[in-house]
């Protein structure tokens, strides 16, 4: 393994998508690894517990399996019983207008959650990191390209027997603001404080906390 080998993924920061990232190995290494590994690789060795990556720009830490690149997963009938389905990865955007306002967007009838109100956005492709999709599904659902900011937080929930990680991000629409979404009946642009007076799903809730009680956007 050589600095250039694969096998080293530095990726970006999933808070302010800086590319400053440090990866801490955690263990021993093999013979001739650590003299040959990359310049932004930390050897912390047995008594590393991790997170394994930090920004050197914002100073987020986290797990590179947690954050990061979606990659597809590998079905092994055999695992099937042993270990848990991983994680449902998805992204959530909180797009503030110059008045502070919040977007929020009702599901329309068919789809699951319908009638409640949620942050736009949808699933990381295999391939994508999380700004990358946020940009994505916010073109194709709300048909707006838009300027992703740093992380906000993370919800959680169940959906289909695994788990769901809602990240949502701060975001600003570069343009015309959307005049409608191919998976939502209505769009409301609202103050901190109406956010929450709307029913929101069990996974945007955290996020509709953290603005009702203040938190700033940063981009």
């Amino acid at each position: 393994m050589n600095a250039t080998d694969p096998a080293w993924h530095r990726g970006t920061c999933p808070r302010c998508e800086s590319p400053e990232v440090l990866l801490h190995v955690i263990g021993l290494p093999l013979a001739g690894v650590m003299e040959s590994s990359p310049h932004w690789v930390r050897w912390d060795g047995c008594l590393g517990l991790g997170p394994d990556r930090e920004c050197t720009s914002c100073g987020w830490t986290w797990w590179e399996h947690d954050h990061g690149h979606a990659e597809r997963e590998e079905f092994d009938p055999d695992d099937a019983e042993e270990e848990p389905a991983a994680p449902l990865r998805v992204v959530g955007a909180v797009l503030v207008d110059a008045q502070d306002r919040v977007l929020a967007a009702r599901r329309r009838a068919g789809l699951r959650e319908a009638g409640r109100w949620e942050f736009p956005g949808g699933k990381i492709e295999p391939g994508e990191s999380p700004q990358e999709a946020l940009r994505r599904e916010l073109r194709e659902e709300l048909g707006v390209e838009t300027r992703v900011g740093w992380l906000i937080g993370r919800g959680t929930t169940g959906a289909g027997g695994r788990e769901l990680h809602l990240d949502c991000y701060w975001a600003r629409v570069l343009g015309a603001r959307p005049a409608g979404s191919t998976d939502h009946d209505e769009l409301a642009w609202l103050d901190r404080d109406a956010l929450a007076e709307r029913d929101w799903p069990e996974a945007d809730q955290p996020i509709v906390d953290l603005l009702v009680e203040g938190a700033l956007p940063r981009f």
